[in-house]
């Protein structure tokens, strides 16, 4: 493929040209390079390339936007996980501040090596408490969570079943695994009953593998359903909480305390990132099955540990979000309200639930045109096409955060009433 041939596919994202490449047998890493910086290129000249687009002043729900060659103004931003908005709460940057003073910086080694603190000992302790479980292993990102746990878990004989959208952490997870895996339909448990039942003589560990909330398109698992899948079945689960910790169930304990089987989950894991306003991942299990995980997941074994003013920052987000649910009551209240005014002007939001809100376009060009006039009219939400998702499935995502204003959202869902007319998009 030259330059020339996928210049009109520009809005299909430089992903879907690495894969056209692929397809074409060009494997050569120069010459795909090549291509795709012509791509960019292309894309930078349009100001269309959001790959280096940030916020000048760090996460926020409003700030300047700029990347390489341009400062775009204040825009309203609908693109940080930080759903409680406890990355600027004074006690959370107090607690962090004086982690600094006596801990230092970074931890300088992985915690096999002697790189854990007091803190990461203390954190670990206080996140099992607070989730009814023996042990929990910390992780130096949500990413390498999924990626170390999944793997160091599932070996030869094992069989996994994951849910077609899981996040691609644990995706990479499963391919470093020597486990078989299947992936069943989103959310569809005729699907997963049919797979397990397929494999019900299968002697070694069966895992099922899902997420509370999906962060792609906001719809939610049915937890409930899945374990009187599991009492039928016999298999573990491993539920990734990272978008509804810290905000739903008893004191922001995640989905699958509001849905009642918190004590289902085999391996609870969340990332640090997003409630907790840090960096970080933990899984919180068994204690013999930390263990095991401690001498087997190479991500644990040989990544530096979560610096000590980082998990300080986890450790007052997360008091913060046990002694007082004002935040999540808050968070709820502003995601029913923009979902109600997007649903009254008629956007296709699927089936989503969570504060991730997703409006699907799925003409890819006229989803590249509606972010190219959003984004102009002020408004920073990051057009999700492919490889996050299909090619013909693409959406435009907010997030919405306590830290948002009601005036913020009315402004939003304005100048999405008046694109979404501009672009036939309204229902109603």
């Amino acid at each position: 493929m030259t330059y020339k041939d996928s210049a009109n596919n520009n809005h299909l994202g430089i992903g879907y040209l690495y894969i056209q490449l692929l397809k074409q047998g060009i494997f050569d890493f120069d010459a795909i390079a090549t291509e795709l910086q012509k791509m960019r290129e292309a894309m930078e000249l349009e100001n269309n390339y959001c790959y280096d687009k940030f916020i000048q002043n760090g996460s926020d729900s409003q700030g300047i936007i700029k990347d390489n060659f341009h400062e775009d103004g204040e825009k309203i931003v609908y693109c940080v996980n930080h759903y409680l908005g406890l990355n600027r709460h004074p006690k959370v940057i107090e607690a962090s501040i004086n982690a600094l003073k006596k801990y230092g910086t970074g931890c300088g080694t992985s915690a096999v090596s002697g790189g854990r603190s007091q803190l990461h000992y203390e954190l670990e302790k206080s996140i099992a408490e607070f989730l009814g479980k023996e042990s929990v292993l910390l992780f130096p990102t949500g990413y390498t969570t999924n990626l170390g746990v999944v793997s160091g878990l599932c070996q030869r004989g094992n069989i996994i079943f994951a849910d077609s959208e899981v996040h691609a952490s644990i995706i990479d997870g499963i391919k470093l695994s020597k486990a078989k895996r299947f992936f069943f339909e989103h959310n569809n448990l005729d699907d997963l009953a049919r797979k397990l039942d397929q494999h019900k003589n299968h002697d070694g560990n069966k895992i099922v593998i899902l997420e509370s909330a999906y962060s792609m398109s906001g719809d939610l698992a049915p937890l409930k359903e899945i374990v009187e899948l599991k009492r039928e079945h016999n298999f573990y689960l491993y539920l990734d909480e990272a978008h509804t910790f810290g905000f739903c169930g008893k004191r922001g304990r995640g989905l699958a305390s509001e849905m009642g089987v918190l004590d289902e989950v085999d391996f609870f894991v969340s990332t640090l990132s997003k409630s907790c306003a840090s960096i970080g991942g933990f899984v919180a299990t068994k204690e013999k099955y930390k263990t095991l995980l401690m001498c087997k997941s190479n991500p644990y074994l040989f990544q530096a540990c979560i610096s000590p003013a980082d998990v300080a920052t986890v450790k007052a987000s997360l008091e913060i979000i046990k002694s007082d649910d004002s935040l999540a009551k808050d968070l709820h209240a502003k995601n029913r309200y923009m979902r109600a005014k997007l649903t009254k002007l008629g956007f296709d939001l699927g089936n989503s639930k969570s504060p991730i809100i997703p409006i699907f376009i799925p003409d890819v060009e006229k989803l590249e045109a509606f972010g190219k006039d959003l984004y102009k009219k002020g408004i920073f939400a990051v057009n999700i096409i492919f490889p996050a998702v299909s090619p013909t499935d693409g959406r435009i995502r907010l997030i919405i955060n306590t830290s948002h204003t009601y005036e913020q959202l009315d402004m939003t869902a304005d100048i999405l009433s008046e694109l979404g007319r501009k672009y036939n998009l309204l229902t109603s």
